[in-house]
């Protein structure tokens, strides 16, 4: 499990500090911006399973709408959770493309 190291002054993040930071990934010691890495393969498929289990395998099982909700914010709710895990950061914000 590796949490995120500040690019500027490469201090390690506690998990709380990850969580706290993660809309504006200001680092608690040296107070400087870091950016996220954009392409992260763990986001890509984490999002293209949820969206083809909910698009394409929930309609043919008949589940029910509430079950299907509770699914899609259990789903949230653990990505959250997880999302500091392995969070790169660097000094300069990187292109998409």
């Amino acid at each position: 499990m590796s949490l995120p190291k500040c690019a500027h002054c490469q201090m390690d993040w506690h998990y709380g500090e990850s969580v706290k930071n993660l809309l504006f990934l200001t680092c608690p010691y040296c107070k400087e911006k870091n950016y996220a890495r954009k392409f992260r393969l763990r986001d890509i498929l984490f999002s293209l399973s949820i969206s083809i289990i909910m698009l394409f395998i929930f309609p043919f099982m008949d589940i029910l709408f509430l079950w299907r909700t509770i699914f899609g914010m259990v789903a949230l709710i653990v990505y959250l959770l997880t999302y500091p895990v392995n969070l790169r950061l660097t000094k300069e914000e990187e292109p998409l493309f």
